[in-house]
């Protein structure tokens, strides 16, 4: 079975579009993730998906890859995106919907100061149908998964680290996250 196919089938079947423009390839331990636009996939969006988290099943404790929906794309929404891919690989964290990872006002500077956004946490795909958080892996019975990456405020990760992961989840109820220029929501 090839995984990065079955990932891009998978793609193209939520996010119209076989053929996306890969921005930048994230090396990691003589391997590395490359990170390809689904521009339109959303109204007004730019969905950026990862393509290689695969192979890193082991050290992730899983099958999966990420998006990260964003309302404007740059090289700093880029740098960005790359530096959480990292971070997460260097920390060997598994994703789950309470997993956050705070970096971004080292890794990618420019980007927490212009839009005021220091971590990363990851959420089932909503925006798109539920099917499209489970990859059916045939012919095995294995399913791997996607996770949406939401960028956070300080406020909003401290937030959830003193009043839980609920918490922030209700704060975050109704609020645009996909709009990187978004106030926080605390």
């Amino acid at each position: 079975m090839n995984l990065g196919q079955t990932y891009l089938d998978h793609y193209a079947t939520y996010l119209g579009m076989a053929d996306p423009t890969v921005h930048t390839r994230v090396p990691y331990d003589q391997s590395g993730v490359q990170l390809f636009d689904y521009p339109g996939a959303l109204s007004d969006t730019h969905v950026l998906v990862t393509l290689g988290l695969t192979h890193f099943q082991d050290r992730l404790r899983a099958v999966t890859e990420l998006i990260f929906p964003v309302s404007l794309l740059d090289g700093d929404v880029l740098q960005a995106a790359g530096a959480s891919m990292g971070f997460l690989l260097q920390l060997g964290v598994p994703i789950s919907d309470i997993t956050t990872l705070r970096h971004l006002h080292r890794t990618a500077p420019e980007f927490a100061r212009r839009f005021g956004k220091t971590a990363v946490t990851f959420v089932p795909p909503f925006p798109f149908p539920d099917a499209f958080a489970h990859v059916p892996l045939l012919p095995s019975e294995m399913t791997g998964s996607v996770w949406m990456a939401v960028f956070l405020s300080e406020a909003e990760v401290h937030l959830s680290n003193t009043q839980g992961f609920d918490a922030l989840a209700d704060a975050l109820d109704g609020v645009d996250v996909i709009d990187l220029g978004r106030p926080s929501s605390v």
